[in-house]
């Protein structure tokens, strides 16, 4: 009688141990339970399942008649292990899985013989596909996270729930949950991925890096005569350098373009290298080196060719850590369209876009070729004279080897906070620093940054002396020498237990311009160089026009630079009687006469003070030389003059102040910035704001003179009476110069 439990026991053990291993290998009992209930909405797989997605690390695909297995490797990256060694195509990875996650049921069609006789229209039986997902268990061990077999598309679309927005279905066939032999259908549909047969399913990119992590880039060439070019850079934000075969900067939009080229380009075939027959060596090799490790990425590209029957250039490309054959596109597809509808597709494209983003759109819309990639030396290479952050310049001046002519420019620092702006001065010779015009001043220093050369006409390997080349284009006795200072910068040091700010001084940079014979063509042109580079350019004549040692080039542009306050007689002269204003500030009275005659009563004070306004915003089209013929003549007989009777207060010791202390910190290397230091910096500053100051009478008399109206643009003429200062006004402005100040 004790034999039945020892039975009873023994089956309850088995079944145990049954459903313990189908839950280790389905993560489910519905294998042995029967049948999963499932309902319209309902997720495919349980949230369960879904959450372990990401520890998913092997997969099976199988079709009718083919099978892949993958595996991810400890970077993440996914490799198709079974039947063959590579790279298994990130789209397709991410396809699958974003359909695993989110496949839900539709609907579901029962097991009937009108089922069964139209399986072939559902394709789970004549189409298949199926896809097994596993995570690792422990113990070397993997659990089944999904399995499916996907048939054909499905006739309805599923709603997404808003009522606009329709899904594809597929119908499919799951036995993850035991022997189920339903069709359901199922939203989403990603059959398109297994269109070209499971082969297809190989990474069609031939490269694959973090672009945050690339450092270096070597381009060698089969050809001898094409010199190896190596770029660096140091971290992910400092700009890209070519060491070989000269030192220069690099075009950062090129090099961006070679990396996203490199990172973009897509295989138009994927072949085991053994099926291929490739040439003995290739037309140039692109080696990437990174912080991914000490194994380097390579891509040899060779010779281009074309099939039979197609016009098209192709060429093979191989890469070091996959063995395979990839077949690229080598030049851009040849568009074989008649002559009205090549112009009607030239209108479609014009561009609407910069043009830096309209040649991202392009790329991202069609398939690169390899002709596409910039690989060349003179595409990689920074077109740029002098690469200045024009922002960082302190101090700069342009002097000439011809004579004793120099400009010298000194930035003072505004504040932010007090809204007060940067100001530039400039001196020549050894005159005072006056004002300068800003807009002048940015204008050259972006001309010097941002303007490109046309081209580089020689270049000195490195560690080879310059001298040589420097006297073929005349550079060893410029016409112009421009040196540049950039500010200091403020670093941080510790000494004797104290953390001090510190400034320290950068080194100036010099460049050498010179217009000379060019020795190859005859032809006169401005040719510069960089002290301690080894490149000769051809200057563009954007730039060279802006040198001009003439005071009259940098001057600022204000034509009256008073205050309000200062201001205590004002005398229009129209050629007629005068009519002397006077003004007294702090009452913000005026008074006046006419002929003799007292018209005070007639004066508008609000028309007064806004032509006040007027002349103190004033600016010059252009200052003249003094000798100007043209103006002095249109000036003997002027329209009408303006007098301004000031009383200034001289601030001429403040402003040397200023002057001389950013003298001295772009000079030479300050020492630390003791607190004394700041304290003697404060008091002074105390010192030129309460002392009593003196004050002096200025006048000033604008002369102005209508110029020869036959010009498109009709403008005056204009002379300061007491500097003898010539320059062009504006038309409007000199014609708000006549308005009336008195009532009828």
């Amino acid at each position: 009688m004790r034999i039945l439990p020892t039975i009873l026991l023994s089956l309850l053990a088995a079944g145990a141990v049954t459903m313990a291993t189908f839950l280790a290998i389905d993560g489910n009992l519905a294998r042995i339970t029967g049948w999963y209930r499932f309902e319209p909405g309902m997720p495919l797989f349980s949230a369960e399942n879904m959450h372990q997605l990401n520890d998913v690390c092997w997969m099976r695909i199988q079709d009718l008649h083919d099978e892949i297995v993958c595996a991810k490797d400890e970077h993440g990256t996914w490799w198709i292990i079974k039947p063959f060694k590579d790279r298994l195509a990130p789209s397709v990875v991410e396809a699958i899985f974003h359909f695993t996650a989110n496949a839900r049921l539709v609907d579901t069609l029962p097991l009937n013989n009108i089922t069964r006789s139209n399986m072939r229209e559902f394709g789970v039986e004549t189409s298949p596909h199926r896809i097994t997902l596993k995570r690792p268990e422990g113990n070397d061990r993997l659990t089944t996270v999904a399995r499916y077999t996907l048939g054909s598309t499905s006739p309805w679309l599923a709603d997404a729930g808003d009522g606009e927005t329709l899904f594809p279905t597929t119908y499919l066939r799951t036995n993850f949950y035991g022997r189920d032999k339903r069709i359901h259908v199922v939203s989403g549909n990603i059959l398109h991925i297994f269109k070209e047969g499971l082969e297809a399913l190989r990474d069609p990119s031939p490269l694959q890096f973090e672009q945050d992590e690339l450092r270096g880039i070597t381009i060698s060439y089969a050809d001898s005569a094409k010199h190896e070019v190596k770029l660096s850079r140091i971290s992910a934000e400092a700009p890209w350098t070519i060491v070989s075969p000269i030192i220069t900067g690099a075009d950062e939009d090129n090099v961006a373009k070679l990396v996203r080229s490199l990172l973009s380009i897509k295989a138009i075939r994927v072949e085991d290298a053994i099926e291929v027959n490739l040439s003995d060596k290739p037309v140039y090799t692109i080696r990437l080196e990174g912080t991914w490790g000490e194994k380097p990425r390579e891509i040899c590209i060779f010779e281009p060719f074309t099939q039979e029957g197609d016009d098209q250039k192709y060429c093979h490309a191989t890469v070091n850590d996959r063995p395979v054959v990839f077949t690229l596109q080598a030049e851009p597809r040849a568009n074989h369209t008649g002559s009205y509808a090549r112009l009607i597709k030239a209108i479609c494209e014009l561009p609407v876009l910069p043009q830096k983003a309209m040649a991202q759109v392009r790329m991202a819309n069609k398939r690169i070729a390899v002709s596409e990639i910039p690989t060349e030396l003179p595409a990689l290479r920074s077109m740029k004279f002098a690469d200045l952050d024009t922002g960082d310049v302190a101090r700069f001046s342009l002097r000439t080897t011809r004579g004793h002519g120099a400009i010298r420019m000194l930035l003072i620092p505004g504040d932010a906070e007090s809204k007060v702006e940067d100001t530039w001065m400039f001196a020549t010779g050894g005159s005072r620093y006056q004002r300068a015009e800003s807009a002048q001043v940015n204008r050259f220093l972006s001309g010097l940054s941002n303007i490109p050369v046309e081209k580089v006409v020689a270049d000195a390997a490195p560690g080879e002396d310059m001298a040589p080349l420097l006297a073929q284009y005349g550079l060893n006795d410029p016409d112009y020498i421009l040196s540049v200072l950039p500010r200091p910068c403020m670093v941080r040091a510790t000494i004797f237990g104290h953390d001090l700010p510190m400034v320290k001084d950068r080194n100036p940079r010099t460049f050498l311009l010179r217009r000379f014979a060019d020795p190859a063509t005859g032809r006169r042109a401005w040719f510069g160089s960089e002290l301690g580079s080894n490149s000769i350019c051809l200057l563009s004549t954007r730039f060279t026009r802006m040198l001009s040692l003439r005071t009259e080039k940098w001057k600022d542009r204000s034509l009256l630079s008073f205050p309000i306050s200062s201001v205590r007689r004002l005398t229009l002269d129209f050629q007629q009687a005068p009519l002397v204003l006077d003004y007294e500030y702090m009452g913000e009275t005026w008074s006046g006469t006419l002929k003799g005659e007292d018209i005070t009563p007639r004066i508008n004070p609000h028309r007064a003070a806004f032509y006040l306004r007027q002349l103190q915003k004033l600016k010059v089209s252009q200052w003249l030389d003094p000798a100007d013929e043209d103006a002095i003549a249109a000036l003997h007989t002027p329209a009408f003059s303006v007098k301004l009777e000031l009383e200034m207060t001289d601030y001429s010791d403040a402003e040397e102040t200023v002057v001389e202390q950013t003298e001295d910190i772009s000079d030479a290397p300050a020492d630390m910035l003791q607190e004394n230091n700041e304290d003697a910096d404060a008091a002074i500053l105390r010192s030129l704001a309460t002392m009593e100051r003196k004050t002096h009478a200025v006048t000033r008399t604008l002369q102005i003179a209508p110029a020869a109206y036959d010009s498109d643009r009709p403008f005056f003429y204009g002379r300061v009476q007491e500097t003898g200062q010539l320059f062009i006004l504006p038309f409007e402005d000199a014609q708000s110069l006549a308005g009336d100040i008195l009532d009828m």
